[in-house]
């Protein structure tokens, strides 16, 4: 927390507490006249800001809500189907790979040419 010097507020708690008053009429050796206000609570220079959690998240309706993906990265492929990474790249070299595209500079395969590959596989495979 900042001094109160650098951020130009008051602080809320102070060190030099005052003593909270004694309640009830005023004895006769005590130098105090009543006033016309009101008394003090006690432990009025104690009171602390209540603690706040962190600051709730408001609701963005410019975002899109989060889509299912159309297609496969190559290393979302090779998990999705079992194989390592050595063996699509071997099956690729070969001719036996899925249809590629290209988006920006990643290559992508969607979810049709990987089912289409995939019955190809299947159609090969020997019974």
């Amino acid at each position: 927390m900042a001094r109160g010097e650098v951020t130009g507020r008051k602080p809320r708690v102070t060190a030099d507490c005052v003593e909270p008053p004694r309640r009830g009429k005023p004895r006769e050796d005590d130098d105090v006249e009543p006033s016309p206000h009101r008394e003090p609570k006690p432990g009025a220079c104690a009171r602390h800001s209540p603690i706040r959690g962190p600051p709730k998240k408001k609701p963005r309706p410019w975002r899109a809500l989060p889509q299912a993906p159309a297609a496969y990265f190559i290393e979302e492929f090779c998990a999705a189907y079992r194989l390592s990474p050595s063996m699509y790249f071997k099956l690729k070299t070969e001719g036996k790979g899925p249809t590629e595209m290209q988006v920006g500079r990643r290559r992508m395969i969607s979810f049709e040419a990987a089912e289409q590959w995939r019955r190809e596989r299947e159609a090969t495979s020997p019974a």
